[in-house]
């Protein structure tokens, strides 16, 4: 057992030098108090043990409801600065939480790093963070010069953790080939050095498998979440763990397996909620309501849709925005809104056009489409389909060229054009797509 002096030693070095969750475990400890007092009615057991282990940042308004229950001031929480790795801790915590502008502002406030991995995983954190705020172009010059100190670093794990964040930046460009190619190659070094059992390898799987889910190839894309999650279960990263989930459901969701997709996206809201990420849980719910819409339950649709674009507004999410815009808008189309939906399209449409986000403003021309049909102005809901289906085959999109052309194939059944709608419904299922060029007598 330590003698009293030791114990005061330590309780010292925490208050001076531990991390943010250190101090708070030390304190409960020295309370008496369990993870469940602890947590009981602000957050859940598995978030305290989170923080504690610095996984996660607690929100100020969390941290002054624990700071209360262990009966310390906040201030002795915070004030005393951390060194340069703690803070990188503390950055790459804001970050998981899709906190992105505090994440940014942590990671530029790390002091020098002192070798080569360490100035690669500032790099790399302050580029996801510029990403994620749709900063691109200065995202890209961070990334770069990540990969150039991971390379340097020698470290094959940074370096395959790099070449991911640089393949992520593509696929959200909507950039789907450019990523396909990055993830493939990183996962091929990976192999070559042995290491196709580690974290940095389930993460790679899962981001391809996610390029095959926007490819339209969502039984591809499940090969690749079953491997990648055989090392992301083992690693028990709630924050990896529920974007695996969430892609899972999507997959299951573009295969029509509508119980398991479900079942999959329930998981991740479970853990995005336990992770206090408001960002990704609007995702989450985003997804569940177009899991509704599928299935034609357009109230448990309405109510999920709204949630995700309450949760978009809070977070600051403006693609998710405009994603839960394009899904309100075929939500108010299916229900008679016709209104409502153009309405609801054309907002989304204006949204995806200033964040520079070619995919959203395909599918936000599609969702008008629906609206315009739903009107009776089949003239206009054709030309807003064939734009959708060029813009989507440019950026090789293959499922949603399918339901695109699908779509116009039906609108030509409905006003008994049945040649013109045999044309759409093979360019449907034709593997190149639709042509860039329209037959004769488009319009109807």
């Amino acid at each position: 057992m330590r003698s009293r002096r030791t114990r005061r030693r330590s309780a010292v070095a925490v208050k001076g030098a531990a991390t943010l969750g250190q101090r708070i475990r030390t304190v409960r400890q020295s309370r008496g108090m369990t993870q469940r007092e602890l947590a009981s009615g602000a957050c859940s057991i598995s978030f305290v043990s989170m923080v504690e282990h610095d996984l996660v940042r607690p929100s100020l308004a969390t941290m002054r409801i624990l700071a209360e229950r262990l009966g310390r001031p906040l201030s002795q929480f915070f004030d005393e600065g951390p060194g340069p790795q703690l803070r990188m801790q503390y950055a790459e915590a804001l970050l998981r939480q899709h906190r992105f502008v505090e994440a940014l502002d942590a990671f530029i406030a790390v002091s020098t790093p002192r070798n080569a991995a360490d100035h690669a995983r500032c790099e790399l954190g302050a580029g996801q963070a510029l990403a994620g705020l749709r900063r691109f172009e200065e995202a890209h010059a961070h990334l770069s010069t990540a990969v150039a100190r991971a390379a340097v670093s020698g470290d094959p794990e940074m370096i395959a953790a790099a070449a991911n964040a640089m393949g992520f930046l593509a696929f959200r460009k909507r950039r789907f080939s450019e990523a396909q190619e990055i993830f493939q190659e990183a996962l091929w070094r990976l192999r070559a050095s042995g290491l196709q059992h580690t974290e940095a390898y389930g993460k790679l799987l899962a981001n391809l498998g996610r390029v095959f889910v926007e490819l339209g190839l969502p039984a591809q894309a499940l090969e690749y979440f079953r491997e990648a999650s055989e090392t992301l279960v083992a690693a028990a990263d709630p924050f990896h763990l529920g974007l695996l989930y969430f892609n899972v459901g999507v997959a299951w969701e573009r295969q029509q397996s509508f119980d398991r997709a479900r079942e999959s996206l329930q998981k991740a809201a479970e853990l995005f909620a336990i992770h206090e990420n408001v960002r990704l849980l609007g995702m989450v719910k985003r997804s569940l309501g177009m899991l509704h819409l599928e299935r034609g339950a357009l109230a448990a649709a309405r109510a999920d849709l709204e949630t995700s674009l309450r949760l978009a507004g809070q977070s600051g999410d403006d693609e998710g925005t405009a994603q839960t815009l394009v899904e309100l808008a075929r939500l108010r189309a299916r229900d008679g809104d016709a209104v409502g939906a153009q309405r609801a399209a054309e907002d989304a449409a204006t949204l995806a056009a200033r964040i520079h986000d070619e995919a959203e403003v395909a599918r936000a021309k599609a969702a008008l489409a629906d609206a315009l049909g739903a009107a009776g102005k089949w003239d206009d809901a054709a030309v807003r389909y064939e734009e959708a289906a060029v813009a989507f085959q440019a950026l090789g999109m293959t499922g949603e060229v399918v339901r695109v052309c699908r779509d116009l194939g039906f609108l030509w059944m409905r006003l008994e054009k049945p040649e013109q709608a045999a044309h759409w419904f093979a360019q449907a299922f034709a593997p190149q797509g639709p042509p860039t060029t329209w037959p004769a007598g488009r319009t109807p």
